[in-house]
């Protein structure tokens, strides 16, 4: 399994300093609401894009859709403050490490020039606006360090006028990320991907096992659709209930072998309870056939306990697991404090709160 073995976090968002070590097959994320969980899901995502200048506003854009603009890439610095970097940092299963870190800076061209006024000419002295994200990253593989940077510089307007790529650099992980807004996420692309692969047929299985009134899973005209037994026509599945959507993106998501890595925010958002155990055992056996490393935050005390529930059933799942609460404490901040299967059963057998240790 390829994937990541710990990551290090360093004034990104909310958090001043965080080591998760010992990362699996499944890591599984709990928390209190602003614990940090969904900031090392985009962690993750920012290590794995590192040399895409647009993606720290793409992130910004998927967790809030009000959150687009340059001005609002300071969400992504420690209480906004820009002259802290973040850094992230982490080592592969290939025991390959990564490095990176963001920085609001200053650069002036030619293009820029008539955003000034009276003919001011800008120095590193005199800016008169940071109008640059610059990402650095290093890349370690046996003893050997590659150095790379990329970034984005925009008018005072806020528009592009600059982009700078990370020449030489090739990303060979893919990652697949289902935010927990439940308007956001499209099946469509992993589900074309799937029906290439003759694998349409294991969707089936995977959603009847969710309802057994579905009957059939299509793409047509750019648009997923699913038939229910007793209808004559299929039916888009944007129309049908939060829940079938839900399960759907994150199975077909789970099922693309092209993703080696899976991040899913909130799992039990717009779920009944009574799915949570049958997703879990999707995600595990899917994980393991398509060789995925999966990445989960949830709140819900209803699916740990399914969760437990299906590992003692699948026992061969068990080890594959890593239970995390992410806390933020008050002298020694945020911290991920660690639980492996058996203790997380021993907790649910005793209803032992886990995710959180201020509850």
């Amino acid at each position: 399994m390829d994937g990541f073995k710990n990551i290090e976090i360093k004034n990104f968002r909310g958090i001043e300093h965080l080591t998760v070590d010992d990362l699996s097959r499944v890591n599984v994320f709990l928390g209190q609401n602003s614990s940090g969980k969904s900031s090392v899901l985009e962690s993750i995502i920012m290590l794995i894009g590192m040399s895409n200048p647009d993606l720290p506003q793409l992130i910004n854009t998927i967790r809030g859709r009000n959150y687009s603009s340059f001005a609002d890439l300071s969400y992504l610095f420690r209480n906004g403050d820009l002259k802290i970097k973040p850094e992230i940092a982490a080592e592969l299963r290939d025991a390959t490490k990564r490095h990176l870190s963001l920085e609001m800076t200053y650069r002036f061209d030619e293009k820029s020039q008539g955003d000034f006024q009276n003919g001011q000419i800008p120095t590193s002295e005199t800016k008169t606006f940071l109008n640059t994200l610059r990402m650095s990253f290093d890349v370690v593989n046996d003893s050997e360090t590659k150095s790379y940077e990329c970034g984005i510089t925009v008018g005072q307007n806020g528009l592009t006028t600059g982009k700078k790529m990370a020449d030489g650099y090739m990303e060979k992980n893919s990652v697949a990320f289902i935010p927990a807004d439940l308007a956001s996420g499209n099946p469509v692309n992993d589900l074309v991907e799937l029906i290439k692969r003759k694998r349409k047929d294991h969707v089936l299985e995977m959603m009847q096992k969710f309802d057994s009134r579905i009957t059939a899973v299509e793409v047509l005209n750019n648009a997923a659709y699913v038939g229910l037994e007793g209808l004559d026509q299929l039916m888009a599945i944007n129309m049908m209930g939060d829940g079938m959507r839900r399960y759907l993106n994150i199975v077909v998501a789970a099922a693309n072998p092209m993703n080696n890595i899976l991040l899913i925010d909130e799992i039990d958002n717009g779920l009944h309870y009574s799915a949570y155990k049958k997703l879990w055992e999707a995600i595990f056996a899917l994980a393991i056939s398509t060789n995925k490393q999966v990445f989960v935050t949830t709140h819900s005390k209803e699916t740990l306990y399914r969760l437990n529930e299906m590992l003692e059933e699948h026992t061969d799942y068990q080890d594959t697991l890593r239970l995390y609460t992410i806390e933020k404490t008050k002298l020694e901040g945020h911290q991920a404090y660690k639980y492996t299967f058996e203790e997380m059963k021993a907790a649910c057998d005793n209803d032992v709160e886990l995710r959180s240790l201020a509850l």
